[in-house]
């Protein structure tokens, strides 16, 4: 396992996601939540294999409930917790109202994780506008770690365009992002080279597009229709390079300079397997890789913005 060392943490470039443990997640998944025993079979395991970094939020159901169970019993290296809060829209433009909800959130993500300080704690931002979300964020991010809450605050950031009203912000330390094979914004903008030049600590989330790169063309229903010819087209381009459509689109974002740890959720212990499989595997092939980026460079929003999904 490959690690970036960053203040006093050192990340595992393979960040587990557990919002498959507290919620049905995925619109590929066909199996649910995994069942607490093997909840903990699957944590006990991504330890083993040297994943040390895990992403949650408030919102994943009972993710936190179930990390903080394992780890109350377990010393077992789980200790690069990454989780999330929310500001809701009658709080935004209002500081003082602002911390006291995101106060409550995260000794509350505190209390169920069963530990005393966050190593990394974003902003689950949604579609509320970037530039409202800046007046109040920055000061919030230094309120919790003046209260030795979190370690490193920052923003899961929910459009491309919200990345440049918090690149030079010091307070904004980490960053969890959408990029795939499908989206490639970030990388056409320039803002994940920015954001490494900046030096921010880099999670990329929805490598596999939230499950959509493992349907069937014909399975897509509603708008995700408009994702059939992209579909064939990566399928092509694994052919292509004798790789799976999964190596394919891991070894895209794991091979881009600016990204310290992939997050990618399981609900089981062989897909945690199958992406230290992934994370170890081959580069593209330099005469694919050339051609990827014009491939996908007219992919629609509703394709690759999950929450424009209408299925």
């Amino acid at each position: 396992m490959k690690y970036t060392a960053y203040h006093a943490y050192q990340f595992s470039a393979l960040t587990l996601g557990t919002a498959q443990l507290g919620l049905p997640y995925g619109v590929s998944n066909q199996t649910g939540i995994p069942a607490p025993e093997e909840a903990r079979e699957m944590l006990a395991y991504a330890a083993e294999v040297g994943i040390n970094t895990f992403d949650t939020a408030r919102t994943y159901g009972y993710s936190e409930n179930v990390l903080g169970s394992y780890l109350e019993t377990h010393d077992s290296g789980l200790s690069h917790i990454v989780s999330k809060f929310k500001i809701s829209a009658e709080n935004m433009l209002d500081q003082e109202r602002a911390w006291r909800e995101v106060l409550a959130s995260v000794t509350t993500s505190l209390d169920t994780l069963k530990i005393s300080r966050l190593p990394v704690c974003l902003l689950h931002k949604g579609a509320e506008p970037m530039h409202e979300v800046m007046q109040i964020l920055p000061e919030i991010l230094r309120r919790l770690k003046s209260e030795g809450l979190i370690d490193i605050g920052g923003v899961s950031a929910y459009f491309p365009e919200d990345i440049p009203y918090f690149l030079k912000e010091p307070d904004v330390e980490a960053t969890q992002v959408p990029l795939n094979i499908f989206d490639q914004r970030l990388i056409r903008s320039g803002n994940l080279d920015q954001l490494h030049a900046q030096e921010k600590l880099v999670f990329v989330r929805s490598v596999f597009l939230q499950g959509l790169f493992f349907m069937k063309p014909e399975q897509l229903t509603g708008n995700l229709q408009n994702a059939k010819k992209h579909l064939k087209k990566l399928i092509d381009l694994a052919g292509q390079a004798e790789m799976s459509v999964a190596q394919l689109a891991f070894s895209f974002v794991r091979d881009l300079p600016a990204v310290d740890s992939i997050v990618v959720g399981a609900v089981n212990r062989q897909q945690i397997s199958e992406n230290v499989d992934l994370l170890n595997g081959p580069a593209i092939p330099r005469e694919i890789s050339a051609g990827i980026a014009e491939a996908f460079l007219q992919v629609e929003e509703e394709v690759i913005t999950p929450g424009l999904w209408k299925l």
